[in-house]
Formats: structure tokens, C-alpha cells, sequence
């Protein structure tokens, strides 16, 4: 999981430096052959925005209001979690709306 999220972090910097930057598209191919050897064995990540906060699944970063979203909503992800068939591997770090 560690050499995903920072592939993901690789790809934040590099969209950062500009769409004319190539680094990005060789990070985004890495990434996407991980994935897809992950999913070849069953692990999937998961973002849940938009969910409600679920304790098994999600583990809570913080807790803020947040417009328009109800009480116990998951309003913005950390880190994706991920999962093998129903085992939760990693839970997805989130902010929850109060």
C-alpha cells in the first residue's frame, strides 16, 4: 500500500509541474500496472467520499461541518483504503462532516 500512496503522491507533484511535464504520464503507468496486478490477486482500494462514516471501513482523520453535507457524511479522503475480497487490508482515512 505504501508504494501506491506514494506513486499517487509522484502524480500530484508532477501534474503540479504542468501538463507539458512527461514525468506524470510514466508515474500514471506505474501506477495503473500496480493496480491492475493488484486486482488480479483480489485487492481493490476504495474511496468513500459521499458515504456515510462506517468505523469498519473508514478510520476518521478529523471531524469539521461542512455545507451541504449531512452529519456523519464522509466529505473528503485522506488515503483510499483498500481491500481483499471482504477483509479490509487498510481502512481509508477520511474527514467526516459534524
Amino acid at each position: 500500500m505504501p508504494a501506491i500512496d506514494n506513486l499517487e503522491r509522484a502524480l500530484a507533484a508532477a501534474d503540479a509541474a504542468g501538463p507539458d511535464h512527461h514525468l506524470a504520464e510514466g508515474v500514471r503507468l506505474v501506477q495503473a500496472e500496480l493496480a491492475a496486478a493488484l486486482g488480479r490477486i483480489g485487492i481493490e482500494g476504495y474511496s468513500p467520499e459521499g458515504e456515510a462514516f462506517d468505523p469498519a471501513v473508514h478510520e476518521a482523520m478529523a471531524q469539521h461541518p461542512a455545507e451541504g453535507a449531512a452529519s456523519g457524511t464522509v466529505v473528503e479522503v485522506y488515503q483510499q483504503g483498500y481491500r481483499l475480497n471482504d477483509t479490509v487490508l487498510r481502512p481509508a482515512r477520511v474527514v467526516v462532516a459534524a
